[in-house]
């Protein structure tokens, strides 16, 4: 099990990505921490630098650009929640963030540290998966910009590489004739991973209608299924044939485990059954949307 040798407290983002450039001290990040000593038990036998970048300016805004909004690493999911200009124009976030855990849980948990903990099963992913969102990575030799499908590798890693930290997550605003949802299925209501996960948005622009499908705990990583996407819009719209076929097209997109908390075979059947329902009424409400 790795020890923790010392905690330094960033003041500023140089600082501490000159910190994280030391690969001599082992440095973590520590954003909202609800989930640092679980990981760490399993790291290898080493002496780490938690370095915590909670009290940092640069990441703890939400910023309302023309495109989008930019939304700082380590803003709290309360924060999340709690943002009118997120409820107005991002409400499935909204919802992905209030499924995580209880409010003491999410008055430390924060956006970045969910996503970089790539847990399968993490609630705001499939919602940023579908919201087209990007992860702006920053380390002392510069900035880029990932598409948060192409974020994950593999169950708890991620393309970061030593030396880099995610700085603040983008999301482009939906078009105007846009609705997004979120539906987590787990055993308790509250204070629960989710069995599975299931976000979709859907939208029209000058008669061409996209659709975005994000899936979670039923892969190694949280995934887009884009043969469903494509299927639905290539139709142009959601009938009872149209969204059966693409709930087919997303369960076979998976590959989901059997463990204590359900089958792979219950998974694969509750997205195949979820995004039915969820395309039908999202198409529902983009017809009656002015």
């Amino acid at each position: 099990m790795a020890a923790i040798d010392e905690v330094v407290r960033g003041r500023s983002l140089p600082q501490v990505l000159a910190i994280l450039g030391d690969r001599d001290r082992h440095p973590r990040v520590l954003a909202g921490g609800t989930d640092l000593l679980l990981r760490y038990q399993n790291e290898p036998d080493e002496n780490l630098t938690v370095v915590d970048v909670t009290g940092i300016d640069d990441l703890v805004h939400i910023v309302e650009e023309p495109e989008g909004v930019r939304i700082g690493a380590a803003v709290r999911l309360t924060d999340v929640i709690g943002s009118e200009l997120i409820q107005e124009r991002l409400p499935v976030l909204v919802e992905g963030a209030a499924s995580v855990a209880g409010p003491q849980i999410r008055n430390l948990a924060t956006l970045g540290g969910n996503v970089c903990n790539a847990s399968p099963s993490a609630d705001t992913i499939a919602p940023l998966l579908v919201l087209d969102t990007e992860a702006i990575i920053r380390s002392a030799a510069g900035r880029r910009q990932v598409p948060l499908a192409g974020f994950f590798t593999g169950p708890g890693q991620t393309v970061l590489d030593p030396g880099e930290l995610v700085e603040a997550l983008w999301v482009p605003w939906p078009q105007p004739r846009s609705v997004a949802s979120y539906t987590k299925l787990s055993p308790r209501r509250a204070m629960d991973l989710a069995i599975v996960g299931v976000a979709v948005s859907l939208s029209r622009y000058d008669r061409i209608l996209q659709a975005r499908i994000g899936l979670a705990a039923v892969a190694p990583t949280p995934l887009r299924a884009t043969i469903a996407e494509a299927h639905v819009e290539a139709a142009g719209t959601v009938d009872a044939g149209v969204a059966s076929e693409a709930g087919r097209l997303a369960a076979d997109a998976t590959s989901p485990i059997d463990d204590v908390r359900a089958s792979a075979g219950y998974r694969r059947e509750m997205v195949e059954r979820l995004v039915t329902r969820m395309l039908l009424a999202a198409f529902e409400d983009l017809e009656a949307a002015p």
